[in-house]
């Protein structure tokens, strides 16, 4: 196996001593490189294959955004991740528009050493060729819109008042009439009409606004433009919305802290992106995978890898990760069919979005059940002790199920 090459960039010679001595017990794995400056972090990626750089924010004579700006443009190829234990808005907003990933300090080994493998395995499934020629060259796919960066710079600065997220809304004439129908709409169930962007802000919550620009994105970057393929359509987001509220039920019924409850609601509601892609440009394979999927009892995936040479969850996992989504998202919806992969030997993300698959068994599509089917995979839960856990999530999962047949 070929060591990747990991380039470290920060001005403190401590940090770099700390990094060094914490990642020795992977030398096996990653060769690693280290520069004081922003020139000199240059000079080495110009004379070594450089296959991620962690850079530090704040530096002297090039930041580390200048930087990773540069390197975008020079090393396209290159993983990009910020290291900085000091960030104001226009620093993250910055930051988050050229990494694929931030980090704060003080950071454990054992956080870097996760985000360092799960990236680097995301990228070797996705080195696939077929991907790009069927579902596009990166320069030719849809980019997340500028506002998603303003978003999460905006909610990661504890400054930042409602009132300046509503105006960040507020440009977006699109995002802001969806925000406001799904603020009024029966999920919510309020008594009142909702007509003010700050009060709908305020009552939906940060986190939903950015799954909301997501989703939106998503509808207006893979137009279905062929009728029958629309058929399939209200199916793919009436689930997508179930798995992504049982994902985020598991997660806390399990106690997990922090943002995991997040990630597992996204990871839902994009599990199914790579259908969507397909359904949008699959052509005559696509149909020839319906009809595949109606008349034999070959594993969808097996279809899928034999017909486009890739399965869905690797398309929605390209596109995914051009997109600079975290990769623990990433990993919950490539992994999905095969959670056995990770590496990774607790609840997390793809645990939450596989059960919440599997769980939700499709109810309204009778000719077409088995494109939403999925066989849990007993062997992992195993692995990870959660097994027992099952009869609790599929009551979470039965409670989805009733509340989407009353709405």
């Amino acid at each position: 196996m070929n060591k990747k090459n990991i380039l470290f960039v920060d001005d403190n010679e401590n940090v770099i001593s700390g990094i060094q001595r914490q990642l020795r017990p992977y030398r096996e794995q990653w060769q690693l490189f280290f520069a004081k400056t922003g020139e000199q972090a240059l000079d080495l990626m110009a004379q070594y294959p450089i296959d991620m750089i962690v850079s530090d924010m704040m530096m002297p004579e090039m930041r580390g955004d200048e930087l990773l700006k540069i390197v975008s443009e020079k090393f396209p190829g290159t993983v990009r991740i910020i290291l900085s234990g000091y960030a104001d808005e226009v620093s993250l907003k910055n930051g988050l528009e050229v990494a694929h990933q931030y980090f704060s300090k003080p950071c454990t080994a054992e956080i870097i050493r996760e985000a360092i493998s799960q990236i680097f395995k995301i990228q070797d499934c996705l080195k696939n060729p077929k991907i790009v020629t069927e579902v596009g060259d990166p320069s030719q796919l849809p980019s997340l819109p500028k506002i998603y960066h303003q978003l999460n710079a905006a909610i990661a600065n504890e400054n930042t008042t409602i009132n300046e997220i509503s105006n960040i809304f507020a440009s977006d004439m699109v995002l802001s009439a969806k925000l406001l129908q799904l603020i009024n709409s029966p999920y919510f169930g309020l008594n009142r009409n909702i007509s003010n962007l700050t009060e709908a802000v305020n009552l939906i919550g940060l986190k939903k606004l950015n799954n909301l620009v997501l989703s939106v994105h998503v509808k207006n970057a893979f137009p279905i433009l062929n009728s029958e393929m629309e058929y399939y359509m209200g199916y793919l987001w009436q689930d997508a919305g179930r798995v992504a509220e049982l994902a985020r039920l598991i997660t806390l019924s399990e106690n997990q802290q922090e943002d995991r409850p997040d990630q597992a609601y996204l990871g839902g509601l994009l599990h199914n992106l790579g259908l969507l892609i397909f359904l949008s440009r699959g052509g005559d394979k696509l149909k020839y995978l319906l009809e595949q999927v109606k008349n034999t009892e070959i594993p969808v995936a097996d279809l899928e890898l034999d017909i486009f040479g890739f399965t869905r969850s690797e398309a929605a996992a390209y596109v995914l990760s051009l997109w600079k989504i975290p990769p623990r998202i990433i990993e919950a919806i490539l992994l999905q069919n095969r959670p056995n992969d990770t590496d990774y030997d607790d609840i997390s993300a793809l645990t939450a979005v596989h059960v919440a698959a599997c769980l939700l068994k499709p109810s309204v599509m009778s000719a077409c059940d088995r494109l939403f089917d999925m066989p849990l995979n007993t062997v992992y839960l195993q692995r990870i002790n959660k097994l027992e856990r099952l009869p609790d999530w599929q009551l979470l999962a039965d409670k989805v199920q009733a509340s989407h047949a009353d709405k």
